[in-house]
């Protein structure tokens, strides 16, 4: 499923992307567009073919418009990728239900992963990749390594399991998320590019900060703490937050 806000260069990137997918499997796509006008309706609508379900309307943000994709798909297993980002080739799809393996719809449904993101910049340039082999779900929680939501995919049980994503936590409702899904299981790691991501979105250029205050946050929300308890998590967390403010520092002196 897609969301978009504004984004009809993004949208007509990501639906053939989505269009040319292959495999022994039916897509079901759905795109939920918060009232970006008339120029986006007249795109969607030219594309009512290969779209499950489409609407253009006013909704509460990124996470509202999921939520609302989410309640209108019945598909096994569900893809969040949104306007502007793109699966990486045609067999991305094929790739993740054959990592995920095992026999029937039952399995499927049950499971979620994840495979590697490709970095994009505004001027369509490859900046490098994104995911990490293999998961650490104490290195998740400390926010030293985050899973790229539209590298993503996820079984439909394990949807319901989780509900709604999060619409008051902010940008990183999508770490709740998947924090929450790593708890009922571990995920499916697929160690291959599935998506092009995006880097220019609000999610991706926010301070560094404010990732580590909404990994922290999440923790409360998801009752898990990477060690043990707050007082020893957070004291990680600091050493992590600052070890990537040099990192940081490093590269932007490196270009200079």
């Amino acid at each position: 499923m897609t969301i978009s806000y504004r984004d009809l260069p993004g949208l007509r990137r990501t639906l053939p992307s989505v269009q040319e997918q292959r495999g022994d499997f039916d897509i079901e796509h759905v795109v939920i567009d918060g009232g970006s006008g008339a120029d986006a309706e007249q795109y969607l609508r030219s594309q009512d073919r290969s779209l499950a379900y489409w609407h253009s309307r006013p909704d509460r943000g990124r996470y509202d418009a999921m939520n609302l994709g989410r309640a209108r798909s019945t598909g096994d297993l569900v893809w969040f990728m949104h306007s502007g980002d793109c699966f990486s080739d045609p067999g991305a799809v094929a790739a993740a239900l054959d990592s995920i393996g095992g026999d029937g719809r039952a399995v499927l449904r049950r499971r979620w992963g994840y495979g590697r993101a490709r970095l994009v910049d505004a001027h369509r340039n490859v900046t490098g990749t994104w995911g990490f082999v293999p998961f650490e779900l104490r290195r998740f929680a400390l926010g030293d390594r985050p899973i790229p939501h539209q590298a993503a995919f996820f079984g439909a049980a394990i949807l319901d399991r989780l509900g709604d994503y999060d619409v008051e936590f902010g940008l990183a409702a999508d770490q709740l998320y998947m924090l929450r899904a790593a708890l009922l299981c571990p995920p499916v790691v697929l160690d291959r590019v599935v998506c092009n991501f995006d880097t220019t979105g609000a999610g991706s250029v926010r301070p560094l900060r404010d990732h580590y205050r909404d990994t922290r946050l999440a923790w409360d929300e998801a009752g898990y703490f990477p060690l043990g308890c707050r007082t020893a998590s957070e004291a990680a967390s600091r050493v992590v937050e600052v070890v990537a403010h040099s990192k940081l520092a490093a590269r932007t002196l490196m270009r200079r």
